[in-house]
């Protein structure tokens, strides 16, 4: 008998064992259909134009419905609230709602966990089968007897498809487990003769089917049935490795000899085993590996029991699925057995033993040329080192290289590369001339890496100075899968260096044998496009220059290669070049750090603050300068300030600066959207940006509480509690005592060290998941401090770096919290390693990787492999589809060990094309280990910037003034020739002296041209040594040297009053500017905020001079060749023999904040000329603490200030409140009441309000000195408005203090719109008034009347609809204000008064999401809508002919994308809907080609998709006079349009409907004057419309209302009495004045009555096409349901279920009640909901977090539901309304659902 091991599995969400998920896999009901059988009566909410699949849906989403019937024929939907009569009626689809089995709902759970060995979409499956099959399998009445009995009858006549048929019916009735595993036996054992469809389909089903009868199965015999049916359907699959677990846990539950059976066969097929093994013989080390079927244990195993080899000194390391044995050796043979037993990580052993027998063989032959080194210094015995293994003898190939050719080996990626066979040959043939060939004898030693030294004299013979690549290859063996070793040199005595800065390039010529100067050198600048940008020669000293102009190009003409010789160009005496192409030094690790050097505009901007309210206004002040700091006068400068979409909102320009300063005031909406903002300063308008900064817009309330949050100044330990201190206090300085605290620690993986940047540490492959602790709530002592122990999360840090970010809240009385967080590293356990790999991105193939390694303290033995990768895909078919599953093996390639301690040890390998591996691991125990992996292949980045050798370089102080002189101290570590230059963004000074090892002393004068600052830098270069055996060499040491800015730097103060009052006032501030040089003039900014405010997003005050004067990165970028020098002494010298010679707005309104925000801007202000100006600051009733922030400026300085101003009462009273209340709600006014300064006693209190009901509160209370009272007064709303309630305070001194506090009183709820049509009769009167707008909630309800011939059209209501569309995509907008550029003369009546406004706003708006290519976005700027591109262009060109200004640029843009799309658009056999609308636009522009029109009408007339894409281009025609054309199109148009009233709805990407196509359709028809179309019939169809339409639908029947020419006249009606002299058209509001409206014509009239509001009963839950659930969870994602209590956190899940598989694009808002507020994520880290991995959310388009409510937009497609979800927190005690979600298809908005109302209580 095979041993048993339980197999234990981790259990994690995504494995479906959480009871939600479970859930799913059996639904609480299921249906049971009969086939022409109507549920007739008892109808629920009907649907039309709909699926089968969505009246399931529809139902399901219903508790109400017990079953419903679907009318196949009208595509209509029934649902039903009883079943009490069943009638046939052929067509019909009825289904029963079946409850399922509550005992097998109650086992699931349990049943899912067993089956872990099975995939998330094999219970997927099992779900849908027994969904289909309810579907597939009418039962019609017959009872589950009848359905078996015939199924058995079948099963007799052995026509088994037959009887699996009846038993799925008995399926779909009974849900029965052993039925299920019936049916899957039957499936597996279908023959060829039955039909191959079924015969596949019932195999793919036979595993679902049986883990349905396991799910439903009662009984061990059941279980253990249905498993063993599951073992035989996996191994039909193809998954017999599965099969293994399954019959294990049927044995676990009924032992029996069958299944042991059944096991034992299982393993000894699929189980666990031995698939592969391999000799990794090539390594210098090498191995013998053993592939196994599954994964191995990764730790707690010891497998050397489990390896029997005869060898001495073999390690056995797991990896992955591979055993390998360390220790064999080359030419040896082994006989290695794998003992039974041997464990994988799942718990399965190898069943038996495995025996391999293996010989090791000898390493390949190799050849390969160390490193990317070209500069081979010039000496009598220059030779090339090359490296081999098991070769004796080397072929070799000399080229040479044109200088005209050798760019484009560099750009083409030969350079410094080695080449395969096919490039080879391409090099040889198309670049480089084959000069020499030979032979090398190099050195051998078997299996051993060997390097020799290759001379080149008898190569080099007579050839001439040049670039030259030798290439070596293996004598006779022809391999085109092999990289040919290639070495490129050019053998020169130049060492070159450069400094290329924004003065150009400064180049130096120096002997690589003496390290004098070379003068006479010609150097040439090269650009990419291979073009000779300029030339210089060096002087006696050795240096050169290129002018600024020749390096600033881009693209082509950027320079590329400085190529030097001595000599006549077509025999030089010497030559070397220096690719610019390759990155700079990287001196990072030298203190080269700061802002980015000076650019040569370097701007300076600073906002009055970071966040914004709607309405607010932005204050910029830019202060542009030159490299020195000197003032930019006369420069234009826009700010350009764009939207969270991407959207351009403003663009401002200053062009008159005072002294180089630029102020600008940038205005925001009050409809504008809520996110991060962008403002970008430009000059250069199609240049980047001078300078970017983002603020944030929100609906925030200012902070009004500080505390600081420290932690021990080292690192955190594990184990440990440190202590936490929190001080917190009010911003108007008393102590925050009694706040309460909460917050969460949440461990991370860290990135590096901070002492060795650049090091990675630990293993890459070990994922560490983020674990999140939250802490235990408790409140500041009566100091307003707390000391909290803080406890870690438990972990096991697995030999990674780790942090710990500590987010704490600290709540003022109302509960709104104030957030810090303070991040601390986690101290790593002993000794840590690290690599730094010497290359960016990805290597070219073939190429060495080197890495650096270090130990962070002490030595450390350690050996490093280099793997290569190997990921191999198993495929296998699944439900008939194809999926893989990836295996992965490790091949080495290069070992080896090392000691490593602080300074780097740099270890190498040579690389292929793939993924590799680089791990180190300790030698000795403690076991410690780190790896990074990396990829080779032809896309190869190259190596990575050179870090040349370090020098140690100092200055004797940090800081110095002009005049100065700095002593630099090199110490160099051999003597050699110093090149030292001082450098900023340019090269200001260089000098060259002579040093000594050991200590050397160079004074430097710091002159007036280094500016603010300045890098010196020292290159020591040491000359060769060929009796040394030395190689040139540099080092390269940098130092930092800080300016004085002297005259440049104004001494700026401000004055103010220390202490202010917290009443309504003003205060004077003075800012005094010393330092102004005589003859210029100062200007000022003043900022006034609320620290509350600026502490949101931790805004700091203006530091121009620490912009202007601080550190900043090295601007000039240094290369040179000595990184790129051969060692040419490495190696034993070989011999060399000849072979001869060869030649990239909505409509939703926020409350009104409850009190005015502290924030004041003034500026620019002129100083006078006593250097002082004084201003004076308005403040609002506000206490806290006012940040004064200046900045000042003149011609040729710089400077700032900031002081603080303390505005309190002497007694503090802070007001919360709810940010808004519904009519009803119940809440409360919060007054905290602080002493802070002058006497205790006696305080009066006085509260009123003009529409707010108060409850009782103290008149009067004892408050005693630096006390706090707290007072609770009742607070209830009734109506909507903005109201007031004013606090009056009497100190106890006497003295009145008042604040006011603003409250809105909102109705939030989803508006409805009800349209009704009746007649007028001839005499009869209809009076308009209140009583129209019964059942709609007060203060927010309107109403619109028509009479007359505009009534079937209902123009005023649909005026006001588009009007008050409470979102706005680019859609919207257009549609908003396309009908208004016809329809001026009504929009009065839907309250539109600033109609010009209205469009120009709206061009405005649309041009913001204007592409660069003319396109326009659907909600930011981007490309993709054609259609939408059209609709927007089409508005444009009719807005531009009212007489509305569209810019010509962008108005050109839009036609040429028009053009442009039209040019490359694809056929179509049925579509083009895109196509005609853009001939049409083209045509009302006269651009549209008359031959096209003709071409699509000829050709494609039968083919447009929607009737309204054929009327267009009919239209088009008729513009162009080719009537005939044009009335054969609109008469398909006519046809098209009797069609699709008839179809179902589906996804447009045009956003129309039926409807918007027939009311498109009419107007055009009546502007181009066809009759081809029956117009009254049309209009007939579109007036009877009794619903919501959407945006496009209104904009359309209002176009074609004003296209009919509706009449206009007298319309026989009075008003009031009145004659009516044109159209009857009202509005009407709650309370307005009635209207009488009296038929006097003596005929009957239409009437269109159209109400909005809120209805006073609110609808239940439920919606067509959609239902929508909101859930509350906590954070931790367990549901929660009741009160809330005051602080309490919880999510908000909104889940969304489409009935259909159409698609929408949808709004999804919810309404927050009163008392709760959106942890917005912008503002607060609390609010982000992706630190919640529970959470799978769907991806919005927009989405905002608002005062009031949560709106998304999203797209989506298919009928699978859907979730999205934020953060709410509870803030103030109450009752309230809790308005209904709502989700809406924007385009078709009679598809909308909501959840319930309700209401939400919020307890202390």
């Amino acid at each position: 008998m095979v041993p048993r091991i339980l197999v234990v599995f981790a259990i994690t969400f995504m494995s479906l064992v959480s009871g939600a998920l479970a859930q799913d896999i059996i639904p609480d009901h299921r249906f049971v259909y009969s086939r022409d059988v109507d549920f007739y009566g008892a109808d629920l909410t009907p649907l039309f134009d709909t699926t089968q699949s969505a009246c399931t849906n529809a139902c399901s989403a219903d508790a109400a419905c017990v079953g419903f019937t679907f009318n196949s024929r009208s595509n209509a939907c029934f649902p039903k609230s009883a079943l009490t009569q069943r009638q046939p009626y052929e067509g019909a689809f009825s289904a029963e709602r079946v409850p399922a089995d509550p005992r097998v709902l109650a086992q699931q759970s349990a049943r899912v966990a067993d089956l872990q060995f099975l995939d998330a979409s094999d219970l997927d499956a099992a779900r849908k089968l027994a969904e289909s099959f309810a579907i597939r399998f009418a039962v019609n009445d017959r009872t589950a007897e009848q359905l078996l009995d015939a199924a058995s009858k079948a099963f007799g006549q052995n026509n088994r498809v037959t009887g699996m048929r009846w038993m799925g019916a008995a399926l779909a009735l009974t849900d029965r487990g052993d039925l299920w595993e019936n049916w899957a036996y039957h499936a597996l054992r279908l023959g060829t003769s039955d039909p191959s469809d079924f015969r596949r389909q019932s195999r793919r089903e036979a595993l679902p089917a049986t883990i349905n009868a396991y799910l439903r199965a009662d009984g061990a015999g059941a279980k253990a049935a249905a498993l063993q049916g599951m073992a035989e359907a996996l191994e039909a699959l193809n998954r017999g490795r599965d099969m293994i677990p399954a019959l294990r846990l049927a044995y676990d539950i009924q032992p029996r000899d069958d299944i042991d059976k059944d096991l034992e066969d299982a393993i000894r097929k699929y189980g666990f085993r031995v698939v592969e093994h391999r000799v990794d013989n090539d390594a210098a080390n090498p191995r013998i590996c053993a592939e196994f079927s599954e994964d191995l244990a990764a730790s707690g195993v010891d497998y050397e029991p489990f390896v029997r080899i005869a060898a001495d000194g073999v390690v056995v390391q797991a990896e992955d699925r591979q055993l390998c044995m360390d220790g064999v050796e080359h030419g040896a043979r082994y006989e290695v057995t794998l003992r039974s037993g041997l464990p994988a990580a799942s718990g399965e052993t190898l069943a038996r033993d495995v025996t391999l027998n293996l010989y090791v063989r000898d390493r390949a032959p190799l050849v390969r040329f160390p490193g990317r080194a070209y500069v081979l210094p010039r000496s009598a015995d220059a030779a090339l080192p090359i490296e081999t293994v098991n070769m004796p003898q080397v072929d070799l190939a000399l080229r040479r290289v044109s200088d005209r050719n050798l760019l484009r080996a560099i750009q083409e990626s030969y350079f410094g590369a080695p080449m395969s066979y096919y490039q080879d040959r391409q090099f040889a043939d198309e670049i480089a001339q084959e000069v020499w060939t030979g032979t090398a004898e190099v050195q051998n030693d078997l299996n051993v890496d060997t390097t020799t030294r290759l001379p080149l004299g008898d190569a080099l013979a007579g050839q001439p100075t040049g670039i030259y690549v030798l290439t070596a290859s293996q004598p006779d063996v022809e391999d085109y899968d092999t990289a040919t070793a290639s070495q490129w040199f050019v053998l020169t005595d130049l060492g070159l260096s450069t400094w290329q800065g924004v003065d150009g390039l400064t180049v130096a010529t120096r002997s690589l044998g003496t390290a004098q100067a070379q003068s006479g050198v010609t150097l040439t600048l090269v650009s990419r496009a291979n073009v000779v940008l300029g030339q210089a020669t060096s002087g006696a000293d050795g240096f050169a220059r290129f002018d600024a102009g020749l390096v600033r190009g881009t693209g082509a003409s950027a320079p590329a290669l400085l190529v030097a010789q001595i000599g006549a160009d077509d025999n030089p005496e010497d030559m070397a070049f220096l690719p610019l192409t390759d990155p700079a030094f990287d001196l990072s690790d030298r203190g080269v750090e700061g802002r980015p050097p000076a650019p040569p505009i370097d701007t300076f901007m600073a906002t009055d603050r970071g966040a914004y309210r709607v309405g607010d206004v932005i204050n910029v002040t830019a202060l542009t300068r030159d490299g020195k700091a000197e003032a930019i006068s006369g420069l234009p400068l826009t700010a350009i300030l764009t939207r969270p979409d991407g959207v351009e909102y403003s663009r401002t320009l200053s062009t008159d600066p005072n002294a180089g300063g630029h102020v600008f005031n940038l205005p925001l909406g009050t409809d504008v959207p809520r996110g991060a903002w962008r403002l970008d300063l430009k000059s250069d308008l199609d240049a980047a940006p001078l300078a970017t900064q983002t603020v944030l817009v929100e609906d925030f309330l200012p902070e009004r509480i500080d505390f600081d949050l420290t932690l021990p100044d080292a690192p955190l330990r594990l184990t440990d509690t440190p202590p936490m201190q929190i001080d917190a206090r009010y911003l108007f300085g008393a102590a925050g005592a009694n706040l309460a605290i909460e917050g969460d620690v949440r461990l991370m993986r860290r990135d590096g060290l901070d002492d060795w940047p650049g090091y990675s540490f630990g293993r890459y492959d070990i994922r560490f998941s983020p674990r999140t602790r939250y802490m235990d709530a408790a409140r500041t002592d009566a100091d307003g401090r707390a000391t909290l122990p803080l406890t870690l999360p438990e972990a096991d840090p697995e030999g990674q770096l780790l942090q710990a970010r500590v987010t704490v809240r600290v709540s003022e009385g109302s509960g709104r919290p104030v957030e810090r967080e303070i991040t601390a590293p986690i101290a790593h356990q002993g000794v840590m390693i690290g690599i730094n790999p010497a290359f960016d991105d990805v290597l070219p193939e073939m190429s060495q990787a080197r890495f650096d390694l270090i130990a962070t303290e002490g030595s450390l033995p350690v050996k490093w492999t280099v793997n290569r990768i190997e990921t191999r895909y198993q495929w296998y078919q699944m439900y008939g589809n194809w999926n893989w599953e990836p295996t992965t093996r490790r091949i080495r390639v290069a070992s080896g060990s090392a000691t490593l301690g602080q300074e780097p040890t740099q270890v190498q390998a040579a690389t292929e094309w793939g993924e590799y591996e680089l791990v180190v691991e300790s030698a000795s125990a403690p076991y410690v280990a780190s790896a990074v992996n990396f990829y080779a292949g032809w896309y190869g980045a190259g190596e990575g910037a050179d870090t040349p050798d370090r020098l140690d370089v100092s200055l004797n102080g940090e800081s110095f003034a002009v005049g100065d002189t700095a002593q630099l101290r090199l110490v160099p570590r051999y003597d050699g020739t110093a090149l030292i230059t001082v450098a900023s963004n340019r090269v200001i000074e260089r000098r060259v002296i002579e040093v000594t090892a050991g200590e050397n002393i160079v004074p430097l004068t710091v002159g007036a041209d280094w500016g603010t600052g300045a890098y010196v830098t020292a290159a020591v270069i040491r000359p060769m040594d060929v009796q040394a055996g030395q190689n040139p060499a540099r080092a390269l040491g940098v130092a930092h040297a800080a300016v004085n800015p002297a005259a440049k730097q104004l001494a700026v103060s401000v004055t103010a009053p220390d202490t202010v009052d917290g009443q309504k006032g003003r205060f004077d501030a003075t800012i005094k500017v010393e330092g102004i040089i005589a003859g210029e003039t100062a200007f000022v900014t003043l900022a006034a905020v609320d620290v509350g405010i600026l502490n949101l997003t931790g805004h700091q005050a203006p530091d121009p001079s620490g912009h202007y004067f601080g550190q900043r990165r090295l601007g000039v970028e240094m290369r040179d060749v000595y990184g790129r020098l051969i060692d040419g002494m490495n190696g034993a010298l070989g011999t060399v023999r000849s072979g001869g010679d060869a030649a990239g707005q909505d409509g939703l309104q926020a409350p009104p904040p409850t009190e005015e925000l502290m924030a004041w801007f003034a500026g620019p202000v002129t100083v006078g000329a006593d250097g002082t100006t004084t201003v004076t600051i308005p403040r609002p009733a506000f206490n806290g603490t006012i940040r004064l922030m200046a900045v000042a400026w003149t011609p040729s300085a710089v400077g700032q200030a900031q002081t603080e101003v303390l505005a309190r009462d002497p007694v503090v009273v802070t007001a919360a409140l709810p940010r808004f209340l519904a009519p009803g709600d119940s809440s409360r006014l919060l007054l905290d009441v602080v002493h802070a300064d002058g006497p205790g006693g006696t305080v009066q209190l006085a509260l009123a309000s003009d529409g707010l009901q108060l409850g009782d509160a103290p008149s009067a209370f004892d408050l005693a000195t630096g006390a706090t009272q707290r007072i609770t007064v009742p607070l209830s709303a009734s109506e909507t408005g903005n109201y007031n309630i004013t606090v009056t305070l009497t100190t106890p001194a006497g003295k009145e203090l008042t604040k006011t506090l603003a409250l809105g009183v909102r109705v939030t709820d989803p508006e409805t719109a009800t349209t009704r049509r009746f007649s007028l009769g001839a005499g009869e009167v209809f009076t308009f008034d209140d009583n129209v707008l019964v059942g709609l909630k007060p203060g927010a309800a309107r109403a619109t009347l028509a009479a007359g011939p505009l009534a079937r059209f209902d123009v005023p209501g649909l005026l006001t609809q588009l009007d008050r569309y409470p979102y706005g995509c680019t859609e919207q907008v257009t549609s908003s204000a396309l009908p208004l550029l016809y329809l001026s003369d009504f929009a009065p009546a839907a309250g539109i008064t600033d109609l010009p406004q209205r469009i120009n706003s709206a061009v405005s708006r649309v041009l913001a999401r204007q592409d660069s290519n003319g396109a326009f976005g659907l909600w930011r700027a981007q490309s993709g809508e054609f259609w939408l591109d059209v609709y927007v262009t089409d508005f444009l060109t009719q807005a531009r002919a009212k007489g509305f200004v569209v810019p010509d640029l962008a108005y050109d843009l839009a036609i040429d994308n028009l053009k442009n799309r039209v040019n490359y658009a694809p056929d179509f056999d049925e579509g083009g809907e895109d196509i005609a609308y853009a001939l049409l636009v083209l045509a009302r522009n006269g651009a549209a080609a008359m031959g096209d029109l003709r071409y699509y009408a000829d050709t494609k007339g039968d083919d447009f998709g929607t009737p309204l894409a054929t009327a267009q281009l009919g239209a088009a025609l008729a513009m162009y006079g080719d009537q005939l054309r044009a009335d054969q199109l609109f008469a398909k148009a006519s046809a098209q349009m009797d069609q699709s009233a008839r179809e179902t709805t589906r996804w447009r990407s045009d956003f129309g409907t039926p409807l918007r196509d027939a009311a498109a359709v009419l107007k055009l028809a009546a502007l181009s004057g066809s009759n081809a179309i029956d117009r009254s019939a049309v209009a007939t169809r579109i007036g009877n419309v009794n619903r919501t339409l959407s945006t496009q639908e209104a904009a359309q029947v209002l176009m074609a209302a004003q296209a009919l020419g509706a009449d206009m006249a007298n319309p026989g009606l009075t008003v009031d009495d009145q004659p009516a002299s044109g159209p009857v058209i009202e509005t009407l509001e709650a309370g307005g004045a009635a209207r009488s409206i009296r038929n006097v014509s003596g005929a009957a009239t239409d009437v269109t009555l159209t109400t909005y509001g809120v209805p006073v009963v609110a609808p239940d839950a439920g919606g067509y096409g959609y239902a929508i659930k909101r859930d509350y969870y906590t954070l931790q994602g367990a549901p929660v349901d009741g009160p809330f209590a005051t602080g309490e956190r919880r999510v908000v899940v909104l889940t969304i279920q489409p009935f259909e598989e159409v698609g929408a694009r949808l709004i999804v808002d919810d309404a927050l009640p009163a008392g709760l507020e959106i942890d917005n994520p912008n503002l607060l880290r609390a609010g982000d909901i992706r630190a919640l991995d529970w959470l799978k959310l769907a991806e919005t388009e927009t989405a905002q977090f608002r005062a009031e409510r949560f709106v998304a937009a999203v797209d989506h497609r298919g009928d699978a539901p859907f979730q999205l979800a934020y953060v709410v927190r509870a803030i103030s005690p109450g009752d309230y309304h809790h308005p209904a979600a709502l989700v809406q298809d924007m385009y078709r908005p009679e598809y909308r659902a909501v959840t319930a109302t309700g209401r939400v209580t919020v307890t202390p």
